[in-house]
């Protein structure tokens, strides 16, 4: 890759760049090249709407959203969005987004031209297999979800969504012992098919246990060798960005 240090690199490019690493030092400045839209958007609202068009890739560059489908008059979150997270490549047959995005926090996106982007993809092997490569880390997140709501107790389902998003945070450079966590309890309990309370037992029996110092708007793992054991990961699947797949017995 070009030696970005050269000239300013957007910083929503970067992102999108770090998620293809097979691109080219001429895929990187084509790249570059793309005009970038920064936007804020505030707590609550939508950076993407099921079933209406839109233009633009969002990129996250500061914030936190949550992912969500409806059904009917309920709605299931289905994955928590962080800053490095790519916005607006799932769509149905007619590239309609299927799912809700809303924002958790104050966000910073930063946009793209979705056509200006799909030019550049089909002349680049190396942009185009990114952007496969992306897609592939969504749907590997929306499986660990199935895994998660499936398979797993109340317990291990906390543990593993606390472990994902220490190991996503940290994966993205985000140095410090504490990460962020402006998560509401609420929030979580919808992640995870949970109750409120029962949530709440479950973050009071990892406290307990040491294994965890959670406050509104920090999280600290003390052990996440164990929380891995605990929710059935290897240690070669905490990669931070995507999967997170229970060991085999």
């Amino acid at each position: 890759m070009t030696d970005a240090g050269r000239f300013h690199v957007d910083p929503a490019i970067s992102i999108l760049a770090a998620g293809m690493p097979s691109l080219s030092p001429d895929d990187f400045q084509a790249l570059c090249h793309l005009r970038v839209v920064h936007r804020f958007i505030g707590r609550g609202r939508s950076l993407l709407s099921a079933g209406e068009p839109f233009q633009r890739l969002r990129i996250i560059v500061k914030g936190w959203a949550m992912h969500s489908r409806r059904h009917h008059d309920r709605r299931q979150i289905l994955d928590l969005m962080l800053a490095g997270d790519v916005i607006g490549l799932e769509t149905d047959g007619q590239h309609l987004p299927l799912t809700d995005v809303e924002a958790l926090t104050p966000c910073e996106v930063g946009e793209i031209d979705l056509k200006s982007l799909h030019r550049i993809a089909l002349r680049s092997p190396g942009i185009a297999g990114g952007l496969t490569r992306i897609v592939a880390k969504q749907l590997a997140r929306a499986e660990d979800q199935i895994l998660r709501l499936g398979q797993m107790t109340a317990y291990e389902r906390v543990c593993h969504v606390l472990l994902d998003i220490h190991d996503r945070q940290r994966a993205a450079g985000i140095d410090g012992k504490p990460v962020d966590f402006p998560v509401t309890q609420t929030v979580l309990a919808a992640l995870l098919g949970l109750s409120v309370v029962h949530v709440n037992r479950q973050v009071m029996r990892l406290r307990e246990e040491g294994l965890i110092v959670l406050t509104r708007q920090q999280l600290v793992l003390c052990a996440p060798e164990r929380m891995a054991s605990i929710a059935g990961i290897r240690p070669l699947d905490r990669g931070g960005s995507s999967t997170l797949a229970v060991a085999a017995e």
